[in-house]
């Protein structure tokens, strides 16, 4: 049976620039691949490293086998290296593993594999993926850990590595490949550990303006709408002040995205911008809206968060408003596609980049954007409303500040963890958009932002600002529109409403068995533990955390809306769970222990989910009698 053309028929589904490239490999010159005599298992003989795979590839490969029962309870498995690809085909024998990723550093060891293996079930339903070590960076990793529930056990990852071989000749590109890993699980933990109080003010406001959003201007007009060729996107960095002169002269052949805080700066060095973009939840954001002349920005685009503080909506005296929702649950649920999704991010320079991108322009620059402290120490641009941080020197003494690279790599730039936040979600959009718009840096200052390409401002706006803008066209729906909009945000919250509570009583139930049955095991040793769960208690208990994990899965509430709104508070709970749930035992009483340990986290785990959703109820009720 040629398992070569099955495997690669299977590959092709799923990565074309992989198939490619072994379907241009005909032979394996580099690798001997033989079967000793009376062995099951092949060795392979590197040829130009005169380096053999295996001492004994049959004792080897049992071996091995034998410890990779270790990992037979974990779901998300990543290995560098295939070897023979005995041992992964093993692994895949585990009906608990959703999913396993190999990074092969030789294209000819993968050809090896992949002739003596049949993958293709595997490899059709992307249960098993391959990866070259050069198509690994942030940007992959974290998309593949927003897949399936891969970000419950970012805790427990390992990259694993299938034979020594691997680690004689490889371990620079490993340590480099982990390093990435673990960049990508740090960025991945940040974007889903956010306040769930912050959460809760973003919901409870988005609800709050979903009428205001509904009765001005829909984003959708927006999308593809440029009116030059070049976006320049200014942020309030301290570099800002030498830019504006030229941003001035230029401004009537450029398209300038401004974010809030920038917009007084600009205005008082007689600069309009066409864009200006909000999304800050806290009511001080209002600030730079306030005191401003309006009759100068007659075309002016402002667009602003569904889930900021409605003192930011009346604070702008505009008919040119746009407010966008994010693209979380809570707001993609309301189906309001048109006034949506904007901003992964947690800036008003994220939110004008991805704005940029949507709007399909040729070329994007930023400046204002250090990220980073000046020299000086200074934070923003002259004339920026808001002062610096007066604890600035505290942060420098207790270490919260923390050295990255400069622009143009010229050394090192203080920032902090916050800037650091912003950058890596600019980093991530850069790169996940590099294929539709060309990202330039044009600050001249602060923090390297990756992905982009550098280039003095003076030098882009000469070779891009070649054109003379347009002013952007867009209307307000009509009143019937709006009408039928408003109705249909009438019953979706009726529908939170009845659907919460329905999920919280099922919730309940489950809470309140498992707590009147595991409230004795409360200041209480193990193995006293142990002797006040029977068998039969623990299969009854865990039965029911089954079941009520189900009817929260499948939920019709849960999903669309509640999860995202819940993530921040659970999330670090989810994490918790994984672990215990990863942990190998092969005897009875620590069989029983992780059992106990697995109820214990599901008590809390039930207690903390209805109580988020009571606030649920309770906001949803309230907006409805308002």
């Amino acid at each position: 049976m040629d398992f070569y053309k099955k495997n690669l028929d299977a590959i092709k589904q799923n990565n074309v620039f992989l198939y490619e490239k072994l379907n241009s490999i005909y032979n394996n010159d580099r690798y001997e691949v033989f079967l000793p005599q009376g062995y099951k298992y092949p060795n392979i003989l590197d040829k130009k490293n005169n380096a053999m795979f295996y001492q004994d590839s049959q004792d080897e490969i049992e071996i091995k086998k034998e410890h990779l029962k270790e990992l037979q309870e974990y779901p998300f498995l990543y290995f560098f290296g295939i070897a023979d690809g005995s041992n992964i085909k093993e692994l895949l024998k585990n009906k608990n593993l959703q999913q396993l990723l190999v990074i092969e550093p030789e294209l000819e060891l993968l050809y090896v594999a992949l002739n003596v293996n049949d993958f293709s079930k595997d490899l059709e339903k992307n249960r098993l993926l391959f990866l070259e070590k050069d198509d690994i960076n942030r940007s992959t990793i974290v998309n593949l850990f927003h897949n399936l529930n891969a970000k419950y056990y970012i805790k427990v990852f390992r990259l694993h590595l299938i034979n020594q071989y691997y680690e004689q000749f490889y371990i620079d590109e490993y340590k480099k490949l982990y390093g990435i890993f673990l960049d990508a699980l740090d960025y991945f933990a940040q974007a889903n550990g956010n306040d769930i109080n912050d959460t809760f003010t973003g919901v409870i406001q988005h609800i709050q303006n979903l009428d205001i959003m509904l009765e001005n201007l829909p984003y959708s007009q927006l999308k593809k709408a440029k009116n030059s060729n070049l976006a320049v996107i200014v942020s309030t960095g301290p570099s800002l002040t030498k830019q504006l002169p030229l941003l001035k002269e230029y401004q009537d052949k450029i398209t300038i995205i401004s974010v809030d805080a920038s917009l007084p700066i600009l205005l008082k060095n007689g600069i309009i911008p066409d864009i200006v973009t909000s999304m800050e939840r806290d009511e001080p954001t209002s600030v730079f809206f306030k005191d401003v002349d309006y009759s100068t920005l007659k075309e002016t685009i402002f667009i602003c968060a569904s889930l900021q503080h409605k003192s930011v909506f009346d604070a702008i005296k505009s008919d040119k408003l746009m407010v966008v929702m994010r693209p979380f649950a809570y707001n993609i649920y309301f189906d309001f596609d048109d006034y949506g999704y904007v901003c992964m991010g947690m800036s008003s320079a994220n939110m004008a980049h991805e704005v940029a991108t949507a709007m399909r322009f040729d070329q994007i620059t930023f400046i204002g954007q250090n990220l980073a402290f000046g020299d000086d120490l200074k934070t923003h641009a002259d004339d920026h409303i808001i002062e610096s941080d007066p604890d600035l020197d505290a942060q420098i003494q207790s270490g919260k500040l923390f050295d990255i690279t400069a622009y143009g790599a010229e050394g090192k730039v203080k920032t902090n963890i916050f800037w650091n936040i912003f950058k890596n979600f600019i980093e991530q959009h850069i790169d996940s958009t590099k294929n539709i718009v060309t990202s330039y840096n044009s600050t001249q200052g602060g923090a390297r932002i990756e992905g982009s390409i550098e280039i003095d401002f003076k030098d882009v706006l000469s070779k891009y600002a070649n054109t003379t803008k347009k002013p952007l066209q867009v209307s307000k729906p009509s009143s019937e529109n709006i009408e039928v909009l408003k109705s249909s945000k009438e019953q979706k919250l009726q529908f939170i409403l009845d659907e919460s509570k329905e999920l919280q009583e099922q919730i309940n139930r489950s809470f309140l068995i498992i707590a009147d049955a595991s409230k004795d095991l409360e200041n209480k040793s193990i193995d006293e533990c142990l002797e006040i769960f029977d068998i039969s208690m623990t299969i009854k208990l865990l039965d029911e955390i089954s079941k009520i994990r189900k009817e929260v899965e499948n939920s019709k509430i849960y999903y669309k809306f509640l999860e995202s709104i819940i993530q921040p508070l659970m999330y670090s709970m989810e994490l918790e769970i994984g672990e215990i749930k990863v942990k190998y035992v092969n005897n009875p009483k620590d069989n029983t222990i992780k059992a106990l340990q697995w109820i214990l986290a599901h008590r809390y785990w039930l207690f903390s989910l209805s109580g988020v959703i009571e606030n649920v109820i309770h906001l949803t009720q309230e907006n409805i009698k308002s």
